[in-house]
């Protein structure tokens, strides 16, 4: 019996696969198995942006500079995978509002191979994320920067401290495009836990998405008052990356 239920089963699933075959999650082409196509997977593992040398920020490598410079920032390095648009932008919304937690963990796996490779995230003290709102966190059902920071602490063996809360439930910050507008939004928003142990550590912030920053500014503000020694960051995509072009 259990032979034929594993029968029925596998046949079940090859006819739901012929009819609706599998999609990439990241370019919608389909694919045989799995989450993601080859060339989406290539990109996740082997693209990254660069970090402008001015600000920290993410910038790509045909630019000088990310074109933010002149807004302050209170982290010195933060890292991205790629642009937010295809696949980075697909597989983010997968995540985060269709709940595809399997594609979190892959993209999670992608984030913590980054952090391994780069000298200076690599040596953090510890890894935080983002946190959410409780109001927030009941309607999404999951905080989806803490997956990411506890596969990268899984895979890094940094530990993963929740240094923050969140005590400002803020609109989206979809539709501000300002970058004063976000901060503004934002302001205080986080509040350092207490006994936080975070004095001297350098952090790694960790969020999915960076538009202007502000989100990961004020968090990171919020850990230097606290006493953190610095405040490093990761995300999957950054929204803008570029600025004055290299020189050729």
């Amino acid at each position: 019996m259990p032979a034929l239920a594993s029968s029925a089963r596998f046949l079940l699933k090859s006819l739901a696969d012929f009819i609706f075959p599998p999609i990439c999650y990241g370019c919608d082409s389909e694919i045989e198995a799995g989450l993601v196509c080859e060339a989406c997977r290539l990109d996740l593992f082997t693209h990254e942006l660069a970090v402008c040398p001015e600000c920290g920020r993410p910038c790509t490598r045909t630019a000088e500079t990310c074109g933010q410079c002149e807004e302050k920032f209170s982290l010195t390095r933060v890292r991205a995978l790629g642009l937010y648009v295809p696949p980075f932008d697909k597989l983010v919304q997968a995540f985060k509002y269709s709940g595809k937690t399997k594609v979190g963990e892959l993209l999670g796996q992608a984030l913590a191979a980054l952090v391994r490779q780069d000298e200076v995230l690599s040596a953090a003290d510890a890894v935080c994320p983002v946190p959410l709102h409780p109001a927030r966190m009941r309607e999404r059902g999951f905080n989806q920067s803490l997956l990411l920071a506890a596969a990268i602490s899984m895979s890094t063996g940094i530990p993963l401290v929740e240094f923050l809360v969140r005590k400002k439930n803020t609109p989206t910050q979809t539709l501000k495009t300002r970058p004063k507008d976000r901060r503004k939004n934002l302001e205080r928003a986080f509040r350092i836990k207490p006994d936080a142990g975070v004095d001297g550590k350098t952090v790694l912030l960790v969020d999915d998405v960076m538009t202007t920053g502000a989100t990961l500014d004020q968090a990171a503000r919020e850990l230097l008052k606290g006493g953190a020694a610095s405040v490093l960051g990761v995300v999957i995509a950054a929204a803008h990356a570029g600025g004055r072009p290299s020189p050729s």
